[in-house]
């Protein structure tokens, strides 16, 4: 009832000490990431490290959707692919301690099982990815504390050949900006840190 709408359900999960959430849906599959603590450091210099899981969402039943599978992934489910289900993105946040890097991933799913088809290791942080047909964008931001100012990048990672994606990346731009939206061939990127405005790039 498109004039009526009501709240199908609410499910609550009840751990809180796990993170849920990144909802995509694949094909037909609907997909939630959610992470799991595998270890839990209270000594700054030492990391702490989570498992990442998606978790295939069966919705058959609206009022009482269900996890149907929960497969251990690397990383957050960003988006998968429009003609192979099966084919799934994430992207693996990781701290070095003196930088963040980062993998976009293509896995493979079958059941309740991944695997690992290939990896781009990307340095900076990552921000919202974006998949427009073959192709995922997103930006990253690179920061050390000995640089003068931030740089970001705009990436474009061809993904067509699963097991051999190809990033081309610009070259890096001063200052501070996240990628917003991907509409036809135009990006939309935030600019500025406090006060700014909006750039728009032709792909």
């Amino acid at each position: 009832k498109p004039d009526a709408p009501a709240v199908a359900s609410l499910p609550i999960t009840t751990d809180t000490s796990e993170w849920w959430g990144n909802m995509q849906v694949v094909g037909n599959p609907l997909y939630t990431t959610h992470e799991e603590w595998y270890s839990k450091s209270k000594n700054p210099s030492s990391p702490s490290l989570v498992r990442y899981f998606a978790d295939q969402i069966d919705v058959s039943d609206r009022a009482h959707p269900r996890v149907k599978a929960k497969i251990n992934v690397p990383g957050m489910i960003v988006g998968g692919s429009a003609q192979d289900p099966s084919l799934l993105y994430t992207v693996d946040y990781r701290w070095t301690g003196n930088s963040e890097v980062d993998d976009l991933d293509v896995i493979r799913v079958s059941g309740n099982t991944a695997e690992l088809l290939s990896a781009v290791t990307l340095d900076g942080y990552v921000g919202q990815t974006f998949i427009r047909g073959n192709t995922a964008y997103f930006s990253a931001n690179l920061y050390s504390p000995k640089a003068s100012q931030p740089t970001v990048e705009l990436h474009a990672v061809d993904l067509s050949e699963p097991s051999a994606p190809k990033d081309h990346v610009t070259t890096g731009t001063p200052g501070w900006s996240w990628l917003l939206a991907v509409e036809g061939n135009v990006a939309v990127v935030q600019s500025g840190w406090r006060t700014g405005g909006v750039d728009l790039y032709l792909l």
